[in-house]
């Protein structure tokens, strides 16, 4: 089990905003890793350990544990998420990770606790709006998109109509995959406050306007796959 983790955590346009304190600095890429966990205690406090240990916490590494509901048929419980500002910054954390005695005890504490690896991909925002750093809780929409250049100006219209609505929430983007397990193509993520605004979002947003324009303008370009509500669960150097 072991080995699996450390080969699920290590195997793995752009949209950058202003580098201050008053925007977000949104990531160039993003490594996701989805698992099941039986005894997300266990599982928090040993990927705690991990991002606090000497050789991790130096590098400042951007990421976050979230929980994963309503994923339907899916096995997926949790998410941890790397993001990365650069190439660079991606090659050092699995030059980190490889060489570092906390990920072994990591992959042990977790192998303990249960988890098992659903899959992963490696994802880069092509959209994004707004601003999710004190966000709780987000909606997540998996597609198949077959025409990137139709749906990508569909959604990038509809995000920033939907701002405008009391329930709209507090970020949007729009990720392409670069690498996973090949039934998806792209997804779409919203952040709330907490869950209850992610659920007065999903109340409402399919009767707005600017969703009937999407689902016109968008067309025959995607097809829907898995969705899933997030929670956040721990956060290390958001920026």
């Amino acid at each position: 089990m072991k080995k699996i983790f450390f080969t699920f955590l290590i195997s793995t346009s752009l949209i950058v905003f202003a580098d201050n304190h008053d925007e977000p600095n949104y990531s160039k890429f993003q490594a996701n890793y989805f698992f099941n966990c039986p005894n997300e205690p266990a599982c928090g406090a040993a990927f705690d350990k991990l991002m606090k240990s000497s050789e991790v916490a130096k590098e400042n590494f951007e990421a976050s544990l979230l929980r994963v509901s309503h994923a339907g048929s899916s096995d997926i419980t949790h998410s941890i998420q790397f993001y990365y500002k650069s190439a660079e910054r991606y090659q050092r954390a699995g030059e980190v990770f490889s060489n570092s005695k906390a990920f072994a005890e990591f992959g042990q504490s977790m192998a303990a606790a249960g988890a098992q690896p659903v899959y992963n991909n490696l994802t880069s925002y092509l959209i994004a709006e707004g601003d999710g750093r004190k966000s709780t809780a987000g909606v997540t929409f998996v597609a198949n998109v077959s025409n990137p250049a139709v749906y990508a100006p569909a959604f990038a219209k509809m995000a920033k109509k939907m701002f405008k609505e009391p329930f709209g929430g507090n970020s949007y983007v729009l990720r392409v995959e670069h690498l996973g397990n090949g039934s998806s193509t792209h997804s779409v993520s919203v952040s709330f406050d907490d869950a209850a605004a992610a659920l007065e979002f999903l109340a409402n947003y399919p009767n707005t306007p600017q969703f009937s324009e999407f689902v016109q303008e968008a067309g025959t370009s995607f097809e829907s796959g898995l969705s899933y509500m997030t929670i956040n669960l721990m956060d290390y150097n958001p920026d």
